[in-house]
């Protein structure tokens, strides 16, 4: 097989048997007792002003327990980087105890931060509030904006999830967020995130059954690149398309330019209308994990490929996903399936995984979570209680991502490692975010701590 080729000749981490017990290669850190996100809602987690910054949702058993102070709220982890502690306030109390409320952060000239977050998928409303200057601890009144709906969607279609931030050179805030239609819509603010317009529907995915998903990067001043798939993976066997934004327009990976962006709830852009990075079919159904821009503004991705789901209903796949990297050369997308993801995290959402994350800083490093042994696919059995656990894998390229040296940030845990972030630093190190612990669903069933490591 390709894959064990490619480690045979550049060297594979063998899953850390003779690593000690819930051994961590750089110190842990504990952000935050319990919490977890989503992972289509950036930034997660900054790190600005000496701080690194992170927003998870806290659950606390049941999917809401009103007896319990705590159950569904949206909190912020602050880490002083130089002090070493780590303090953490509520955003806001009992919103939802479902993952995808987890906020999106962004630092602003001022000082301040704007949070973004909504629940998912139960109303047109978002809620955003503002900092006060340098203090991510203190947070000014909820303010929300309700988004538009649609004649021709049910009332359900038009509800929103999921907060992606940009600010562009010109000052003008744009949030990407899935709305009407079930779709990906934006929205912007001229007044530093004051206040806010509706803008558009970005593209189409497929009908029916749910909705596209996609994953967004920023050059620092006018050009948001994204990657999309037709639907999600339970419904529709995706492929993985590629396009981005400038200047009120959407262009195609080689510079041609596909259209105007849509400046109403209509459009008339299609996921398959853009470059195409990875053709799916019944045997490989993709899934975005994470999206980056080199040195050179090519974007490079990496996202999960599930193997064995042909013909089966639901609930019976997802115990073969693969990681596959992809990247711009600047005429073609140059794919390679780098590394086994192990098995769904849970039944019923097969292509679920633990996920990947890409470093901002380096084409050339990925983080993965997976219960595999990245190269051979070997079940990841701990060695301190004899089950199979998620882990966390540093993976290094230096061909473009044709093979990969794997070396493991975790081992022989006693809980899973799932969900990685690599927040943006200008830092010669690298902070590392990610949960620990268990996660049955992202309805409230997880007790997962979150936790971050500086590694050199």
């Amino acid at each position: 097989m390709r894959l064990t080729i490619a480690c045979l000749l550049v060297g594979c981490a063998a899953g850390g048997s003779d690593l000690p017990v819930n051994y961590v290669a750089g110190p842990l850190i504990e952000l935050n007792d319990n919490g977890a996100w989503s992972w289509f809602m950036d930034e997660r987690a900054i790190v600005d002003d000496g701080k690194l910054i992170v927003g998870s949702v806290r659950a606390v058993g049941d999917y809401r327990n009103d007896r319990d102070p705590d159950w569904g709220n949206v909190e912020v982890s602050v880490y002083d980087l130089a002090s070493g502690v780590a303090r953490h306030t509520v955003l806001h109390r009992h919103l939802q105890q479902d993952d995808h409320a987890s906020p999106a952060f962004l630092a602003l000239p001022d000082g301040r931060y704007l949070a973004m977050y909504t629940q998912h998928g139960v109303e047109r409303r978002t809620y955003y509030r503002l900092s006060e200057p340098r203090n991510p601890l203190r947070w000014g009144p909820t303010v929300t904006f309700d988004t538009p709906g649609s004649a021709a969607q049910p009332l359900r279609g038009d509800n929103v999830t999921y907060s992606t931030l940009f600010r562009l050179a010109s000052g003008r805030i744009v949030n990407f967020f899935r709305g009407v239609g079930l779709e990906p819509n934006y929205m912007y603010s001229d007044d530093t995130g004051r206040t806010w317009h509706y803008g558009g529907r970005l593209a189409h995915g497929t009908s029916g059954g749910y909705s596209p998903y996609l994953k967004y990067a920023f050059d620092g001043v006018a050009t948001i690149h994204f990657v999309m798939t037709e639907n999600h993976p339970r419904n529709y066997d995706n492929s993985l398309y590629h396009a981005f934004i400038r200047d009120g327009a959407i262009y195609l990976s080689d510079g041609t330019r596909r259209g105007k962006l849509s400046e109403t709830t209509e459009t008339d852009l299609n996921a398959w209308d853009l470059t195409k990075v990875f053709q799916g079919d019944p045997d490989n159904v993709a899934w975005m994990c994470d999206l980056e821009l080199d040195a050179a503004q090519r974007a490079y991705v990496i996202f999960t490929v599930q193997k064995d789901g042909r013909g089966l209903p639901r609930g019976r796949g997802g115990f073969d996903h693969r990681f596959d990297y992809a990247r711009w050369d600047g005429s073609a997308w140059r794919v390679h399936e780098i590394a086994y993801a192990g098995t769904r995290l849970y039944a019923g959402e097969d292509d679920y995984t633990g996920l990947a994350a890409l470093d901002p800083q380096n084409p050339d490093v990925v983080y993965i979570s997976t219960d595999a042994d990245p190269g051979t696919g070997k079940p990841l059995v701990s060695t301190a209680d004899g089950e199979r656990h998620h882990e966390l894998f540093r993976g290094s390229t230096s061909d473009f991502g044709a093979t990969w040296r794997w070396e493991p940030i975790t081992a022989n845990s006693t809980v899973d490692n799932l969900r990685p972030v690599v927040p943006r630093w200008k830092d010669p190190r690298t902070a590392l975010v990610w949960m620990r612990g268990t996660y049955k669903n992202n309805h409230g069933k997880w007790t997962t701590k979150v936790v971050a490591s500086i590694l050199p």
